[in-house]
């Protein structure tokens, strides 16, 4: 246990952060009161201590109804109990999440903020104003920015990490590359729900009999009628949604492929064993849709950079003249890159980026690319790495390449993936944290979390040489 001037010191730095009026005067208080106050608040205030940092009551409880409002949606009946257990599981990952952040010095600016703000609401067809109201009505634009930045940054820390951690081999790509060719214009799409019952790293034997009679159990509850999202609940680590949607057949995890193969609609099958434990998979339904040809454009770009002392309007204004030469014919597109783009990996090839499909670039970029003509550029368009003219070249659907096959091949896999590897990765940073729960209904519940592994916490930089401004692993970079 630390000592309760360690966690007031640290329920200081949690409300500096978040309420700075409420933390002065918990600071004003403190010294009047001495560490009787200290004692009172963190027990009145604190849900959990995670490592240095903390995670409130007034968190943990609008978490827990935001839960219990979503199962509600769905017509799941998730007792109270339950959904605050998932949810401090969830604020716990999120701290360590933020907490690697921090040691790594991330940091996005405001303009970069603005950036994604932009780049999310065009991704989700909404506007910048309703993404930062979905965060509720009682928070400010400041603070429910402040909100987006941690989400941003959690993605960011999240993607890089697990990135790391997948190593896709050439003979993969290939084989699903050949397959994802021969299999035509028509997928099966899988409509599927899973529980997972966890399992530890190093899990024991009696760990594992535990962990497989509580799968057997499931099973049988599900088959018997259950609702799926009401049993997965009592497992769930994080805020997934039992029901996974329509998959196509190639993301749909390979130990678990033949027997969906094999099940019927209405099929209860498992349980199956992974790294992360034991799953049970209810098929709902199987549909076939067509499979989109892939469009690929072939592509050049000029990138001008902003940065505090070169505004927007400058960089637009350096683009617009840039244009202007090139519809004159005093220079041609592929000089100008050479002389003014600031992404060096195209510069040199005159503001050549190949044939890509659209969807691996910045959403404002593809956007702009996929509504120009061919040999038509575009007005100056903004990105999370800049300003940019674009010139569409040239346009093709490749039904035939392979190496086109390839890049999808290996998208599918990673993301097929990353969704197994972020689990054990999410798992992995609570098993080496200091955890101690102590929210009164948690522990007078028997809700065990704790974990008191602080020496062995060592959070490493992400080492991710591709920047910091990915927004997925199809994202190309620019800059």
């Amino acid at each position: 246990m630390r000592s309760h001037n360690n966690l007031s010191h640290n329920l200081s730095q949690k409300l500096s952060h978040k309420f700075g009026k409420i933390a002065s005067l918990s600071a004003v208080l403190l010294a009047l009161f001495g560490n009787a106050y200290a004692e009172e608040q963190v027990l009145d205030s604190t849900a959990a201590v995670v490592n240095n940092g903390i995670i409130l009551e007034s968190e943990l409880n609008a978490h827990t109804q935001k839960l219990l409002s979503q199962y509600a949606a769905t017509g799941a009946k998730v007792d109270e109990i339950t959904a605050r257990r998932q949810a401090l599981q969830s604020l716990i990952t999120r701290e360590l999440i933020l907490q690697i952040a921090q040691t790594n010095g991330a940091e996005v600016t405001d303009m970069q903020l603005d950036s994604t703000l932009e780049s999310a609401a065009l991704r989700n067809n909404t506007t910048t104003d309703k993404i930062l109201k979905s965060y509720g009505p009682n928070l400010t634009e400041a603070q429910a920015r402040e909100k987006f930045k941690e989400d941003y940054l959690i993605n960011e820390i999240r993607r890089s990490s697990v990135r790391q951690r997948i190593h896709i081999s050439p003979v993969e790509i290939n084989t699903l590359a050949k397959a994802l060719k021969q299999r035509g214009s028509v997928e099966p799409m899988y409509h599927i729900a899973q529980v997972v019952i966890p399992l530890s790293s190093a899990p024991s034997e009696a760990e594992y009999n535990r962990v497989q009679s509580e799968a057997r159990q499931a099973l049988n509850s599900i088959r018997n009628g259950a609702n799926v999202a009401e049993v997965a609940a009592k497992y769930a680590t994080s805020e997934q949604s039992a029901d996974m949607g329509y998959l196509p057949e190639t993301a749909i995890p390979l130990p678990f492929l033949p027997a969906i193969l094999n099940a019927k609609p209405g099929d209860v099958i498992g349980p199956f064993r992974s790294s992360i434990g034991m799953h049970i998979i209810k098929l709902y339904d199987v549909s076939h849709s067509a499979v989109t040809p892939i469009k690929t454009y072939d592509a050049a770009h000029i990138l001008i950079k902003t940065s505090i002392i070169y505004s927007d309007e400058a960089a637009v204004a350096k683009l617009k003249d840039i244009a202007s030469e090139i519809n004159k014919g005093t220079i041609t597109f592929a000089q100008a890159a050479k002389q003014y783009s600031e992404d060096p990996g195209s510069a040199i090839k005159g503001g050549d980026l190949g044939y890509a499909v659209a969807d691996i670039y910045d959403p404002n970029f593809a956007k702009a690319l996929t509504q120009l003509h061919v040999g038509q550029m575009s007005q100056p368009v903004k990105s999370a790495f800049g300003w940019h003219l674009i010139l569409l070249k040239d346009t093709r659907v490749d039904r035939d390449s392979l190496e086109v096959f390839k890049e999808k091949a290996n998208s599918i896999i990673f993301e097929r993936e990353f969704n197994e590897d972020v689990v054990s990765w999410e798992r992995s940073l609570r098993e080496m944290a200091y955890i101690h729960v102590i929210d009164p209904e948690l522990v007078n519940s028997g809700v065990s979390l704790d974990q008191d592994n602080k020496g062995k916490n060592t959070l490493k930089p992400t080492n991710d040489d591709q920047g910091s401004q990915q927004y997925s692993e199809n994202s190309r970079f620019l800059n």
